[in-house]
């Protein structure tokens, strides 16, 4: 691995470093201070670049001659400088700019100029808001755009969840505006919370991040939305297509007072427009409500008044589905279910920057997560094939169908109070430091009621990573948290950044200590060597267990005894600027997991029988008695009795329009990945482990009005379960009319006037789950938006086609059991090609 990866940062340095002609480049300094994030522009060619954490920039490809030189950032004079430029030559230039006398948004030309992040941390993919809105097939989801980029995948189509690095999606944080989000989803998973048209930063650390993020194990999301329209008292736009809208409010305060506010709703109307035609069709009962949600959010500024600025941000927002099958379905199932989520915040932030070097956020909030949900359903039979029994009278399915019931409700809700301290000192030294506490009170009740028959099937399945135990559980916790971190500039090219974390978690009454390692070296101008080391923690909660979907009893007689889940991180990685809008890069990663906590399995029965030789299967006379095999049950008891690795590289391309002259951009990103679990000293294949991954987006400008958006994806495939056979279904009966089911007999139901033995599926154990593989996916989406001009209002119309050559992809495999006593397999597959279209209007 190591032999590998040098030849590959070779290749990849004597590749992009090659000579350069008419090129410009220089420092931008402040009070003899380096300003990163300036805008240095050649304004007739318009061409540009940007400086980085060092005040460095650099321009290429300049035509020779005269030019004028803009150099700009917000809370600087912008200032105009006249150079001549010679081929086969670069031109050094260092400028000073002035803070502005009129006094400006300091907070955020702080809170921007410091961050010591973008240009020396590893593994961190920051994306532009304007590609979220017009990615093909992502329906202008941050979630889905993200699963473009390395190391990111989608569990499926339907799943707007992040599997990153061989990570479950309940081991990334996520952040919005520095609050932490526990249900960042809607629509129970479809698209995320996030407002394509309001986020302004969106970045994705996909691992070894720095001691100020924790309780995490696999990778953060930070996301902040922007403040509204400081020129206009009212601005704003609609986004509407076929099945949503989304409605934007924004300007500057009223009554002088400094700042902006920002009012957002979004609505999706499936219950609109689809539930009519299903219901006129007898799919579904008249009360029926399609699922469907709504949100408001909000975001008011103060400010600022001499370095003081204050925000207030809230959401309110609510999922619900009420369904209730029809007498004319064509599928034997029948299922009622209702549901209701709702997802609240509210917070309150301070931020201080007295100068330009030193910046403190104060971050009061509240965030509560709740719902309840009622499932009662009759599903056919897992053993028999579904399609055999389409259209079947309810008297011909009533010995068929086994019921499965459930009752929840949940709440999770949390008090938090944050202080973060950042502090510019000598040149580029930059020291953060904060305290936080969560103060959480969370509840869970699950209130099972399964056929028999079907638990036994549930039980015998591997693939079944949870125990069906009723739960009542309510629990109030806290955690504190504390870090401190400081980037060390010990050269203009080299920068170790060394960071220490401590988390306590009362759930577990326990604390741990996190200590963090990052450097980066710049072997020139564009090309930088960044690697990290990190410890990192992650506590128990029923908070996490959404994402997870698994079920655990966290009573104090279990969760005392728990240890933190805990992974390791390393990573190295290569970066390289190609030109000013052309940015490769590559990585090579390990995660170590210990700790992982999984369903504790205690001493259990189950019961075996062997066919009689010469005898009928389906005949109960034709198989031994049943006898009792001693092995081992789930249970919803927390234990660490799990760990794990992942491994992989990574390769990432993009080409950014900077300065706006190029009709074309977009990023290429291929990913190498391996991941496995180990249970009971067995190995077992990462859940979305995939070996392969491809990613190609492009956006192309036809012409002033026409632009097009290509977007292709493929996946290796993702680890399933096989079946090893079929065997017959034992129950337990009361043999004794005692009310105790302890005798273990066949099962068997009437066919044809007589009893015949019922087969299940036999998915074998441990040892063979997730060990096939599903077939390769592969998908292709297209966008095209037309610009137009209506009314003195600027218009976007565009169509999004989704799977655009209509691929089958695999999303699972049903299987049953025929009459001749053979396996049959039933594809359920993912997105058809699935065609939208929507206006954008900005007024």
């Amino acid at each position: 691995m190591r032999t590998k990866f040098s030849f590959i940062v070779l290749f990849f340095y004597q590749t992009f470093t090659f000579a350069q002609t008419g090129n410009l480049t220089g420092f931008v300094t402040s009070e003899k201070n380096p300003l990163p994030g300036v805008n240095v522009f050649i304004v007739d060619q318009e061409i540009g670049s940007a400086t980085d954490e060092n005040g460095s920039y650099r321009i290429q490809n300049i035509k020779e001659g005269s030019h004028k030189v803009r150099f700009s950032s917000v809370g600087f004079k912008t200032k105009f400088i006249d150079v001549i430029i010679f081929a086969d030559k670069t031109l050094e230039l260092d400028v000073e700019l002035f803070p502005e006398a009129i006094e400006v948004g300091l907070v955020e030309v702080i809170d921007k100029g410091i961050d010591s992040e973008k240009g020396s941390q590893v593994s961190l993919l920051d994306v532009e808001p304007s590609s979220v809105r017009i990615l093909p097939g992502a329906v202008t989801d941050v979630f889905r755009t993200l699963q473009t980029l390395p190391g990111v995948l989608s569990p499926n189509d339907f799943s707007s969840q992040l599997i990153v690095r061989g990570s479950g999606p309940d081991q990334n944080l996520i952040i919005m505006d520095d609050v932490e989000i526990f249900n960042p989803y809607r629509l129970y998973g479809v698209i995320s919370m996030f407002n394509p048209e309001t986020v302004t930063d969106i970045n994705l650390i996909t691992g070894g991040f720095p001691a100020k993020y924790g309780d995490r194990l696999s990778a953060v999301l930070d996301i902040s939305n922007r403040q509204g329209n400081l020129s206009k008292s009212l601005t704003g736009n609609l986004n509407a297509s076929i099945v949503s809208a989304n409605l934007v409010l924004e300007g500057k305060n009223p009554f002088s007072i400094p700042g902006s506010w920002l009012l957002t709703s979004r609505r999706t109307y499936y219950d609109l427009i689809i539930e009519p035609f299903v219901k006129s069709a007898g799919l579904v009962e008249e009360n029926v409500t399609f699922p469907n949600f709504f949100d408001i959010q909000t975001k008011l500024v103060f400010g600022p008044f001499n370095g003081h600025k204050f925000f207030l941000n809230g959401i309110l927002s609510r999922d619900a589905v009420n369904v209730v099958t029809g007498e004319e379905r064509v599928t034997p199932d029948s299922v009622a279910v209702v549901n209701d989520t709702n997802n609240n915040l509210v917070s309150l932030a301070w931020h201080y920057a007295p100068n330009n070097r030193f910046l403190n956020k104060l971050v009061l909030s509240w965030y509560t997560n709740d719902g309840a949900s009622d499932l009662d359903s009759e599903i056919l039979d897992p053993s028999l094939n579904r399609e055999a029994f389409e259209n079947a009278s309810s008297d011909t399915l009533s010995a068929y169908l086994l019921n499965f019931g459930v009752t929840s409700d949940f709440g999770f809700e949390k008090y938090a109070v944050d202080d973060k301290m950042t502090i510019m000192w000598h040149k580029s030294n930059v020291l953060e430091a904060g305290i936080g506490m969560d103060f959480m009170k969370t509840k869970l009740t699950f209130d099972f009621n399964i056929d028999p028959s079907l638990q036994e099937v549930l039980v015998s399945n591997p693939i079944i990573r949870t125990a069906f135990i009723d739960l009542n559980d309510t629990k109030k916790y806290n955690r504190y948290r504390a870090y401190i971190q400081n980037r060390f500039m010990l050269s203009e090219k080299f920068s170790v950044t060394p960071g220490i974390r401590y988390d306590f978690y009362n759930i577990i009454n326990k604390g741990s200590i996190a200590p963090r390692l990052s450097a980066a070296y710049k072997l020139d101008d564009l090309t930088t060597l960044k690697t990290n080391w990190g410890i990192y923690y992650q506590s128990i909660g029923y908070e996490k267990l959404r994402d997870r979907q698994i079920l655990f009893d966290l009573s104090d007689q279990y969760t005392l005894s728990l240890r933190s889940e805990k992974a390791v991180h390393y990573v190295l990685g290569l970066e390289r600027w190609i030109t000013s809008e052309w940015m490769a890069r590559v990585e090579t990663y390990y995660k170590d997991f210990d700790n992982l906590i999984e369903p504790k399995r205690v001493g259990g029965v189950s019961y075996y029988t062997e066919p009689i030789p010469g005898t009928d299967p389906r005949n109960i006379t034709g198989w031994t008695r049943p006898v009792p095999v001693y092995g081992d049950s789930l249970t919803t008891i927390p234990v660490n009795s799990s760990y794990g690795e992942a491994f992989g590289f990574e390769f990432f391309l993009e080409k950014r329009n900077i300065a706006g002259n190029s009709n074309i951009d977009g990023w290429f990103s291929y990913s190498y990945s391996k991941a496995k679990r180990y249970e009971s000293g067995i190995e077992i294949p990462f859940q979305f482990d995939q070996r392969h991954t491809l990613n190609l987006v492009l956006n192309y400008t036809i012409n002033d009005w026409l632009d097009l958006g290509v977007r292709f994806q493929y996946g290796s495939g993702f680890p399933f379960t096989e079946p090893v056979g079929i065997k017959p279904r034992i129950i337990l009966e009361d043999n004794n009319a005692d009310g105790i089911a302890e005798t273990p007999v066949i099962a068997t139901r009437k066919i044809g006037g007589k009893d015949e033995v019922i087969f299940d599926v036999a998915y074998g154990d441990l040892a063979t789950t997730f060990s096939s593989t599903k077939p390769a996916y592969h998908r292709l989406d297209l966008r095209l938006t037309a610009k137009a001009d209506y009314w003195d209002l600027d218009w976007s119309f565009y169509l999004d086609i989704i799977n655009v050559y209509n691929r089958s992809n695999v999303l699972n495999y049903d299987y049953a059991v025929s009459r001749e006593l053979t396996l049959e397999r039933i594809t359920t597959s993912m997105f058809p090609i699935l065609p939208t279209f929507g206006f954008i209007v900005n007024f």
